[in-house]
């Protein structure tokens, strides 16, 4: 199992902002705030350790659905494997034992 790093970037604010919303999730309102109801993003769905803003550390299978959401955005972003890990990298190595 490897560990991939991504670090992206989004200077465009409109797409940032439905990068974040695709990453994170949102609160979505119809008839005028009367329903609401709450998106998953993708950082919802996998296991990722945040190191900063626009910084993920993450399992390899799950960089290639984060690369794809970056490249639909349009987002500048590098991706390469880590090589070493500190003792939080094993978080994510755990479940695969």
């Amino acid at each position: 199992m490897k560990i991939f790093i991504v670090v992206y970037k989004q200077p465009d604010r409109s797409k940032s902002v439905q990068l974040s919303r695709a990453l994170h999730g949102y609160t979505d309102s119809s008839n005028y705030g009367k329903y609401s109801y709450e998106r998953e993003g993708l950082l919802e769905k996998i296991t990722y350790l945040k190191l900063m803003n626009g910084v993920f550390i993450l399992k390899e299978r799950d960089s290639d659905r984060l690369i794809k959401l970056l490249e639909k955005y349009q987002a500048e972003y590098y991706a390469g494997p880590v090589t070493k890990t500190s003792g939080k990298g094993e978080v994510l190595l755990k479940d695969e034992e």
